[in-house]
């Protein structure tokens, strides 16, 4: 029986622990925003306006964050240079 490349183990956590960090940019702004969007405009009644603002700006932030950690990986693995 084979044993494991340690190496291929290696790139697989990487692989996962960037997923992992994309997953997280994401939900948490998006998750924020809506939550405080619906308390906004359950205070003032302004339904849906708080949440689709506040949701516009965590797209806003989220592709801000994803942006930056490509450029990361990217610098990382030698890619080009923006």
């Amino acid at each position: 029986m084979a044993e494991p490349d340690k190496k291929t183990d290696l790139k697989l956590l990487e692989s996962l622990n960037i997923v992992w960090d994309v997953v997280i940019m994401i939900a948490i702004p998006t998750t924020l925003a809506a939550l405080a969007g619906r308390w906004l405009d359950n205070r003032f009644s302004a339904s849906p306006w708080f949440t689709i603002a506040g949701l516009v700006v965590a797209l806003a932030v989220a592709y801000i964050l994803v942006s930056r950690k490509a450029k990361d990986i990217a610098k990382r693995l030698g890619g080009p240079k923006s």
